[in-house]
């Protein structure tokens, strides 16, 4: 007796369909999906990612320490005052600890790093925000942080070991930056 092993063929339709629809809903409707699709297109476009932790820079970090840290960006440099200080770069970045970004600018006095703008995509704030929790959410104890000065309603500030992490709190309106500022305890001082 021989049994038939043939698919019916609505079955084998209904499995292609599954096979290509599937995973082009996935890459375009779900949050995960999005992110890794953002994440491949920034690779194959050539933009660098910026693996940093904010958390752990301080004034003593250089220009040049940065620039061999970083190889892979592009810095543009100008000269001038900023409300950071003396010099300012600023590159093109793809990702920033694996969350799509825009860019990254740095701030220095003289060659001294005092402040870092990192400039992400607007629909991953939830995620930067994430991050900043489970990197420095739990330090907020130490007694060696940054005191936390008076902040704006609407603007989390977390201290680390040598300044602040400073980002949007909640829900972004077309007027706010999607932006995570690392603040030197230097500048925190001079105001």
């Amino acid at each position: 007796m021989s049994a038939n092993l043939k698919l019916p063929k609505a079955y084998k339709t209904f499995l292609m369909l599954a096979l290509v629809i599937g995973p082009f809903f996935w890459l375009s409707f779900t949050e995960d999906g999005q992110w890794r699709t953002d994440l491949a297109l920034m690779g194959l476009l050539g933009k660098p990612e910026f693996n940093a932790a904010l958390d752990a820079f301080d004034s003593r970090l250089t220009e040049a320490k940065l620039r061999e840290t970083f190889p892979k960006l592009e810095f543009q440099c100008a000269v001038g005052a900023n409300p950071f200080g003396n010099r300012l770069c600023g590159a093109e970045i793809g990702a920033f600890n694996q969350i799509p970004a825009v860019s990254v600018t740095l701030f220095f006095q003289d060659d001294r790093l005092r402040a870092t703008k990192v400039v992400y995509r607007r629909a991953y704030h939830d995620m930067v925000r994430r991050w900043v929790d489970q990197r420095v959410g739990a330090r907020q104890t130490n007694p060696l942080a940054t005191p936390v000065p008076a902040q704006e309603e609407g603007v989390i500030a977390h201290p680390v070991a040598d300044g602040l992490l400073l980002m949007r709190e909640g829900e972004l309106t077309d007027d706010d930056e999607p932006a995570l500022i690392w603040l030197s305890q230097a500048v925190i001082a001079a105001d």
